[in-house]
């Protein structure tokens, strides 16, 4: 029994070290997990409670929109961290140095580039600030990700988003990758 128990761990021992190199990382070039695919966790929903909890635009709210910023790992609770951040900081604040804004908006934009969808990045693009720093790194994205697609709807959707980024040499892009597969 123990001489086919050690054969079988060998067995399995190969196997594993044969799939190993087949295994890799997800490169920047490669699709987001599908929007079907992810999930808001449990304490990302405890979260967004206790901000909606907390009095209005109090450093606590803040804190805790800055706290789901942190912890989003997918494009559907990043779309979540910016719908609980709508009204919760003071418009027109000019203050010197990074604000709790700033940070939230910024963890959300770099962490949307690695992990949403195209679908989620043209939402965000079209509902939310993006930074001029950011804004051409994020419309690159979206023609990474949609490098492949042949649906004029999309490119168009794309031109819109890069419209709204301020990217125009990319918005043009896309309206002529759009035009041209429409005409097909």
């Amino acid at each position: 029994y123990s001489m086919w128990k050690l054969r079988a761990c060998t067995w399995l021992g190969v196997a594993v070290a044969l799939a190993l190199p087949s295994c890799h990382s997800a490169s920047r070039e490669e699709v987001a997990i599908t929007e079907s695919q992810q999930v808001i966790s449990e304490s990302m929903k405890a979260l967004y409670m206790a901000c909606s909890a907390a009095p209005p635009r109090s450093p606590e709210q803040q804190k805790l929109v800055l706290s789901m910023a942190e912890k989003a790992s997918n494009g559907k609770e990043l779309l979540l961290v910016m719908r609980a951040a709508e009204g919760v900081f003071p418009a027109g604040q000019n203050l010197p140095g990074p604000t709790t804004e700033s940070r939230v908006r910024s963890i959300v934009a770099a962490k949307m580039m690695q992990v949403a969808t195209l679908n989620q990045l043209i939402e965000y693009a079209m509902h939310y600030s993006v930074s001029p720093e950011d804004a051409r790194p994020f419309a690159e994205r979206m023609f990474q990700l949609a490098d492949q697609n042949s649906n004029p709807r999309i490119w168009y959707g794309i031109k819109r988003a890069a419209n709204h980024l301020k990217v125009g040499d990319l918005e043009q892009q896309a309206q002529s990758r759009g035009d041209q597969l429409a005409s097909k």
